[in-house]
């Protein structure tokens, strides 16, 4: 059978891409073996030489194909070549190149590239300043690399009945992924169109926050790698060093990430709030509870040469929990408790494999080596502060195996179920309480521990000389906490007295830092670091309880959302907004004022207007929820909120629901052929009365309406936008709209609707007018536009061939052919590529008002070479001018010209409903969070004390570098 050949496919960078893919695999492999060369000869100085050298050649060549691999993917993605299944997947034309990032790592393969670039970038940095250590680091982070190489191969192979796959190519084709019968034609492309970026990823969280935490992510296979160099090698204390610089960067970063996920979730996301406890939040945060506990016993290590296994634990733990929550995210496993998680995509045995490799190398590396890690012979003691640190970061290590202990019920449940098919599994109902109940004690525990370490000594054995010093500083701060505490409960709702207990290890935090920071740091850089986090940490404790217990519902009006819902909650707790109207909620009054559709984004704008007690207004501001739609517009696929930031609370404003027919707008189609319209056939300026009877409740009861009904005027031409609200004008349109009167006699109400009728290239449209204050639907018949403006075939023209400067006379009226306009342009026409267009300027005078009118019809040689013209025409005067041909010889243009008088007895056909249930509202929720800035400014505070304390450790080990080169140049 004859082979297709496809007509349009870009091979080329795909082909190039795929080699890359390979190269990058291969290449990784070959540095891996290198750099394991390298360091096994590390005794025989030219060998190793060679052998790190080689590493380094394999690691840039890696680098190099894993940036031409992502080069070639936005290279795609932004020239739109939906023949790869890529960026058919994630791109369409719709999309702004702003989310083209992304939609890059929108897919798991562009997430797993990301990561991939990020330990590119930092093998970079490691292999500029690791020195002696970069042997055994590279060849750990380049192993990381081969295993993440390996996901994106996309190897098939069978073994005996079983379909095995090694990673998935990102490069792939479209055909060569699915079956369809589009891929039998030649030109399918031309019937091709992108899915386009789900509309909840449309946003620029979704270009930063991604980057930030995959960094963070990427950053903690240093600190792992160190420590397996330093288990690797047996150089137990001198890995420590350099380890800790890159743990803090680790930290800092990973940190940030979090935070900005926690942003996002606040700003963007209807989560209620910063953290939800959602399980692919809970997999990003326990790896950073580790790698803290790690950088704290780093700490210890390193002053006083305890820890050192804990600090490999940690550090070891850290990466390997990287690697399980990557398989928790992306095996699909999460998919029924997350809204983050990746559905399935035929890795999980290949995560699965990658989590068991580093596990079970980690594990026996540390124990084949556990007897000569060095220990000093006497236990730290208790006033040390290394003991309590230590303490501390138990503490730590209990709160991340809480969590992921909860988070993994799902893989639990799926194990058993391996074994009893029939078992339910174990599913978390509350789930906030759940963790809120044990990760309260975890917040007391090392709020008390970090401000108690504070006071105390290294390798301290004379606690006793020190005690009346510590009980000063310590019962002092106990009794500013104490009443700080009583103060703060004024404010914060903190009935209970477990709540009141992290309060107060929250201010004993604070005042134990500030103390310190004021007494011993003393500008001393180095300290300053752990107190600010400290400080922050203490601060964000008072920011979780403020914001979460003082968290306030102030959207409450029960009687006004009677029957909207059956949910009771969104009943109790939410206010119907009807646009224009005024609604109350506590001292604030509210108004939809109006809303916006964007894209797949609808906004909807809020009038916030707030009162004192005597109902003056105090002060006024808008928020915009909004919310986003399927491509299909079938369904809200996000809601997002919008906030009122002050310096002390934030109002949070969030949609929580919407009428049924603006969430799925199909169903505004059906609705409209459900209502029961009411046809007329009225004259201008004519008054007809009709009457409505409606059922109420039951067929027996009656609610009997009468109306009125008057058309005012209609209106034709390019009409504006704001002439009916559903209406968008596009070039080539021509509209009829009628204003019409509809009155309601009981209620002496009288409102106007403004229908429309569109007839455009695809056909004939009707935009109907809604009257949500007498609950009516008007719209116009199609009728109307034979009445108003007769079809052209129709129309009786009359032909002439004139030159420039000529006159003509049809029905009586003169024309003037003055010339030709050879860059003419007219509203109904959008030039093509190789089109010819040559406009006529035509002249006449009313007959009405004796105002000159200009004509400018327009003929149009298009890129087949077919002629084809487009006319003018002045409704007020009824003529339509055509021109259709040029002879180049003499210079004549052939012009028709024909007259469509307006009738002056029009009856405009039109239909009423009036029973059209009203879809202007929304269900809105108002949310204040008071001291909510203060946990933004503790968790800063951390991210910002882990920092200080990176640079503070980067440049003791310079000035420590250059202190020993200033003693070799010495001869010290």
């Amino acid at each position: 059978m004859e082979e297709i050949q496809y007509v349009g496919e870009h091979l080329t960078p795909g082909l190039i891409g795929r080699v890359a893919i390979v190269l990058s695999f291969c290449a990784a492999l070959f540095s891996t073996i290198s750099y394991w060369f390298a360091t096994q000869r590390r005794e025989h100085g030219a060998e190793a030489n060679q052998w790190k050298m080689l590493g380094r050649i394999g690691y840039l060549v890696h680098g190099f194909a894993v940036f031409w691999i992502i080069g070639t993917m936005f290279y795609l993605m932004l020239n739109q070549y939906y023949e790869y299944q890529y960026v058919q997947a994630h791109v369409s034309d719709e999309l702004p190149n702003r989310y083209l990032f992304s939609a890059f790592w929108a897919g798991q393969e562009g997430s797993f590239l990301l990561w991939m670039f990020w330990h590119v970038v930092l093998g970079l940095l490691l292999m500029a300043s690791a020195k002696d250590w970069e042997s055994p680091v590279l060849a750990v982070v380049a192993a990381v690399q081969t295993v993440l190489a390996s996901m994106l191969l996309g190897i098939y192979f069978e073994v005996g009945d079983t379909l095995l796959k090694i990673g998935t190519n990102p490069l792939l084709l479209l055909r060569d992924v699915m079956e369809a019968p589009i891929f039998a034609r030649a030109d399918y492309l031309e019937r091709v169109e992108g899915a386009g970026l789900n509309p909840s990823l449309q946003n620029w969280w979704m270009t930063i926050h991604p980057p930030t935490l995959f960094l963070g992510f990427a950053s903690t296979v240093v600190p792992f790698s160190y420590a397996v160099a330093g288990l690797w090698l047996r150089r137990h204390r001198e890995w420590l060093a350099p380890a800790l610089k890159w743990s803090l960067m680790s930290g800092a970063i990973l940190g940030t990430g979090i935070l900005m996920g926690g942003a996002w979730a606040y700003e963007a996301l209807n989560f209620g709030g910063y953290w939800a406890w959602d399980p692919v939040e809970n997999m990003s945060l326990v790896p950073w509870l580790i790698l803290i506990a790690g950088i704290h016993t780093n700490l210890i290590a390193k002053a006083t040469g305890q820890a050192i296994k804990a600090t490999y634990l940690y550090y070891l733990l850290t990466f390997v929990l990287i690697i399980y929550s990557s398989y928790l995210t992306r095996s699909g496993v999460l998919g029924e408790t997350s809204v983050h998680s990746f559905v399935t995509s035929g890795l999980e045995p290949q995560l699965i494999s990658f989590l068991v490799i580093f596990l079970i190398f980690s594990t026996a590396l540390f124990f084949s080596r556990i007897k000569g890690i060095p220990a000093p012979e006497k236990e730290e003691a208790a006033g040390s502060r290394e003991f309590w640190m230590f303490i501390g970061s138990l503490v730590l290590l209990l709160s991340a195996g809480l969590i992921t202990g909860s988070t993994s019920l799902p893989v639990f449940n799926k194990v058993m179920q391996l074994f009893d098919p029939l078992y339910e599994g174990r599913v978390i109902t509350d789930v906030e309480p759940h963790y809120n109940r044990y990760q309260l004690w975890i917040g007391v525990f090392i709020g008390l521990l970090s401000g108690i370490s504070q006071y105390l000594r290294w390798r301290e054995r004379r606690f006793t000389s020190h005690l009346s010093k510590f009980v000063i500083h310590a019962g002092v701060a106990i009794a500013l906490s104490g009443v700080l505490t009583y103060l703060t409960t004024l404010w914060i709702d903190a009935h209970a007295w477990q709540y009141q207990l992290l309060l107060f290890s929250g201010w004993f935090t604070v005042i134990t830092n500030l103390d310190y920071l004021i007494t011993f740091v003393r500008g001393n850089l180095k300290l300053a670091g752990s107190v600010v986090s400290h400080l922050g940490f203490g601060i964000m404790i008072l920011g979780i309880l403020a914001s979460g217990l003082n968290k306030r519902v102030i959207s409450k009006n029960p009687f006004l959302m009677e029957g909207l819902s059956e949910d009771e909650e969104l009943t109790r707790n939410t206010v119907l907004l009807i646009k224009d109207s005024p609604m109350l909620m506590e001292d604030y009054e509210l108004v939809m004022t109006g809303d916006t559709l964007v894209d797949f984004t609808r906004t909807y704008d809020v009038a916030y207007t707030r009162r004192d007690a005597d109902g003056n207004v105090v002060e006024t501001f808008d928020l915009h929820p909004n919310v986003l739609y399927a491509r299909d517009f079938t369904n809200v696929v996000s809601i997002n909120p919008s906030t009122r930031h002050y310096w002390n609370k934030d109002v949070f404003t969030v949609i929580a629901s919407l009428p049924e027919e603006e969430v799925d707008f199909s169903l505004k189609q059906q609705r409209e052929k459900d209502l029961s319209y009411r046809d007329f056939d009225l004259p201008l300026h004519e008054t007809l009365a009709f009457r409505d009877t409606i059922p109420i409740k039951n067929p027996d009861t009656f609610l009997v309406k009468d109306f009125e009904v008057q058309v005012l005027g209609i209106q034709e031409g390019p009409l504006p936008a704001d002439f009916n609200p559903d209406y968008e004008p596009q070039p080539g349109d021509y509209a009829i709209g009628a204003t019409i009167a509809l009155r309601n006699e009981a209620e002496d109400r009288t409102e106007i609707a403004r229908p429309l009728l569109v007839l455009r290239e695809e056909g004939l449209f009707s935009l109907p007018w809604q009257i949500n204050e007498l609950g009516a639907r008007v719209k116009l018949l199609p009728e109307l536009v034979r009445r108003v403006r007769t079809p052209d075939s129709e129309l009786n023209y009359e032909r002439f061939s004139v030159a420039e400067g000529e006159t003509f006379t049809h029905e009586g009226q003169v024309f003037r052919f003055e010339g030709f306009d050879r860059q003419a342009t007219h509203p109904d026409y959008e030039p093509k590529e190789a089109d010819i267009s040559v406009g006529a300027v035509v002249t006449t005078t009313s007959a009405t008002t004796g105002e000159p009118i200009e004509f400018r019809p327009l003929f149009v040689i298009t890129n087949g070479n077919q002629p084809t013209n487009v006319p003018d025409e002045n409704r007020a005067e009824g003529w339509r001018l055509r021109f259709t041909s040029l002879d180049p010889n003499t210079g004549q243009a052939t012009l028709w010209v024909a007259r469509d008088a307006p009738s002056e007895d029009l009856s405009v056909p039109f239909a009423v409903a009036s029973r059209s249930p009203r879809a202007d509202w929304i269900a809105l929720q108002a949310i204040e969070f008071p001291g909510i800035n203060l946990f933004w400014i503790g968790s800063s505070f951390m991210m910002f004390g882990l920092t200080l304390s990176m640079l503070v450790r980067i440049r003791s080990r310079r000035e420590e570098r250059e202190v020993m080169v200033y003693r070799d140049e010495r001869g010290d």
